[in-house]
């Protein structure tokens, strides 16, 4: 068995075949192929997901490395690209661990054989550009990580949380927004010193935008977070974003509603382009909207809600204990859990929420049950759907990780008539329910497959990197000084 075999070293099979004129085309692939390789490995090593292929990538950028040495870890670099992208794939969605312990790698026995037959084809090139990550920009992704990376030796600026700098205003912090933003490439325009100039306020604006922030042009606590994230941190969070990104899409099907969850977002996506897209609520911290790739098989008007036992516990019962007329005021039955009716008055129900609480309760359709107007049932074992709420005001707020683990939708009542538009469901019988206020189940003609996804970093259609915060703290940041300072901003005034 022959291991260890490098790139030179099978083109010295192909001239001891006879086959020179072969080496000679497969002399110039080869290079092509020794740069593609290493540029794999650099953003894969900007990524931080593997030691063994971080030390690959920095062996193979050591200008004095021997020619035949450095032959011998491209190919060592292919095979270690080859064992992660299989790793990755065989994971399901949201359970990538990207964000986790790292990966752990092991060369396949043989290994060599694929680029002595695709030398032999003439084909080196193309087996190693089938090594990249498709449909996810990864090329522009790339050269975005590659220049941030060439930003890492700068002296990043650190900015005060508790200063807040305003449009026509001068500050000294002033001279370290430009330069962040001209380093990142938001700011182009001519230096002004102190002066907080009007060309200054659109490039942060820019900035606030691509980060999720309000564009108020004021440089408060969480603009100021964002700025001093560092070059690394930015190449980590957006290389391992697109490689998620990949991970996910490989199971996609052609038409299909996204939740990304940091970016607080629905899109109804379908082959001839996105076809719906609105702002929702998603699971606080502590209960989180999970990952997972399900699909919607009804549609529900006019729903009521059976509230979850831990809701019960955790949110509806301290408020019936300090007000015992909440569960008539919200519009709640009870039952036994033998599903028996039970009308106690206001001082009662205050004293047995104080106990183990022996009964469920269910709110009634109107305008404000919880779930709002319109439920979407999800397939899971998890009691996850989307739906509308009663509470349409939290759809304004920038951070919207607020609900119990369920996904709220703007302009539900949109979605729901798109789906009845489209022959999903009864368009007539839709009307009617929604007329009448009555409980109605549509079931789904086809079901709609849903993803519920966490990408926090992204190139846009221009090629443009946008940022969210990494609400749940699954992107694995070297520098977790971020987050504090974000935290530590949600209090604090200004953007």
């Amino acid at each position: 068995m022959v291991r260890g075999l490098s790139l030179l070293a099978i083109l010295c099979c192909l001239w001891g075949a006879g086959l020179v004129h072969a080496a000679r085309q497969e002399a110039g692939g080869q290079q092509l192929a020794a740069d593609e390789l290493t540029r794999q490995l650099a953003f894969l090593s900007a990524a931080n997901l593997s030691p063994q292929l971080s030390s690959a990538h920095q062996a193979l950028i050591d200008p004095g490395l021997p020619p035949e040495q450095r032959d011998e870890l491209l190919f060592l670099g292919f095979q270690l690209i080859r064992a992660f992208n299989q790793q990755l794939r065989a994971r399901p969605l949201g359970e990538d661990g990207l964000g986790d312990a790292p990966f752990l790698l092991q060369t396949a026995e043989g290994g060599e054989y694929p680029l002595i037959k695709a030398a032999h084809r003439g084909e080196i090139w193309q087996r190693v550009a089938e090594l990249a990550p498709e449909g996810v920009r990864y090329l522009r992704a790339r050269d975005r990580v590659d220049a941030l990376m060439r930003l890492e030796s700068i002296p990043w600026p650190d900015f005060p949380s508790d200063s807040l700098i305003e449009p026509g205003q001068r500050h000294p912090q002033v001279i370290d927004v430009r330069q962040v933003l001209t380093w990142l490439g938001d700011h182009r325009g001519p230096d002004r010193g102190e002066v907080y100039d009007p060309g200054l306020v659109d490039s942060v604006r820019r900035f606030q935008r691509r980060h999720g922030l309000a564009a108020d042009g004021v440089v408060g606590p969480r603009t100021q977070a964002w700025l001093r994230v560092t070059p690394r941190v930015r190449a980590q969070r957006l290389a391992r974003n697109i490689l998620r990104q990949w991970h996910d899409r490989m199971a996609f099907d052609a038409s299909y509603l996204l939740v990304n969850i940091p970016d607080y977002r629905l899109r109804w996506i379908t082959p001839q382009g996105e076809r719906f897209s609105a702002r929702v609520v998603v699971g606080r911290n502590s209960r989180r909207t999970p990952r997972m790739a399900t699909e919607v098989v009804s549609l529900v008007v006019n729903p009521s809600w059976n509230v979850p036992r831990s809701i019960l516990r955790r949110d509806l019962l301290p408020k019936i204990r300090r007000s015992g007329d909440y569960v008539s005021r919200q519009g709640f039955d009870a039952f036994t859990l033998s599903g028996e009716p039970v009308h106690f008055p206001p001082e009662k129900w205050q004293q047995v929420a104080r106990g183990p609480f022996p009964y469920r309760l269910s709110q009634r359709p109107g305008d404000g049950n919880a779930l709002g107007r319109f439920k979407f049932h999800l397939t899971n074992s998890r009691a996850i759907y989307l739906h509308d709420t009663a509470e349409p005001e939290l759809f304004d707020r920038q951070q919207r990780a607020l609900s119990s683990g369920c996904v709220r939708v703007e302009e539900a009542e949109l979605l729901a008539r798109q789906l009845a538009f489209e022959g999903e469901v009864d368009e007539a019988g839709f009307d009617l329910a929604r007329s009448l206020g009555e409980t109605r189940w549509f079931r789904l003609r086809r079901p709609l497959p849903v993803y519920l996804v966490y990408w926090s970093a992204w190139l846009n259609d221009k090629g443009v990197a946008h940022y969210r915060r990494d609400i749940y703290h699954q992107d694995g940041d070297l520098d977790h000084k971020m987050a504090i300072a974000m935290a530590q901003g949600n209090q604090d005034k200004g953007d």
